[in-house]
């Protein structure tokens, strides 16, 4: 007979799944509580969840929530991090985490309801922040605009010299 505590854990896990989509998983054996601590809280800055989850549990989750088949990651002690749309910059975090923390590892992730391993996560870790992509957009639409008005304004400029030279040729 399956017991309420675990019914309850799954049935979070799954609302965790629905509210943040984005997962990376973690292994976390080895690192002191209170550095787990210091890891959430960064995590809860962006807006992502950290919780250590039992692989039964967080499988029937994945299972009944749509999720691909990630068996093959399930195994020992596993830590994930919801991060809902900033992927991005939760996987930043765990990677200067995991620089700081040998013991602690990041090796696979869910995004999109895609399996990808710890060399594409880290490479989404490498991206810049969406801040600095939209930064970065705004300035190539800028610019070509920039360039039409200071042509404008150099066309404008000459015209007034011209007018101005007619003129003063004029009263000589």
């Amino acid at each position: 007979m399956v017991k309420q505590y675990k019914i309850d854990e799954v049935e979070e896990l799954k609302a965790r799944l629905k509210e943040k989509g984005n997962v990376i998983l973690t292994d976390f054996s080895g690192v002191k509580v209170n550095e787990i601590s210091l890891l959430r809280r960064q995590l809860a800055e962006k807006g992502a969840k950290y919780k250590v989850v039992k692989n039964t549990l967080f499988r029937r989750a994945l299972e009944e929530s749509g999720y691909v088949n990630i068996d093959e990651h399930l195994k020992g002690p596993i830590g994930v991090a919801f991060a809902g749309e900033q992927v991005g910059e939760v996987a930043k975090i765990l990677k200067e985490f995991a620089a700081k923390n040998e013991k602690f590892t990041y090796f696979a992730g869910i995004l999109e309801n895609v399996v990808y391993g710890k060399e594409q996560i880290k490479k989404v870790a490498d991206l810049p922040s969406k801040e600095v992509l939209l930064s970065q957009t705004m300035s190539l639409i800028n610019g070509p605009a920039q360039h039409i008005a200071s042509g404008m304004n150099q066309i404008m400029a000459s015209l007034a010299r011209g007018i101005k030279a007619v003129a003063e040729a004029k009263n000589n």
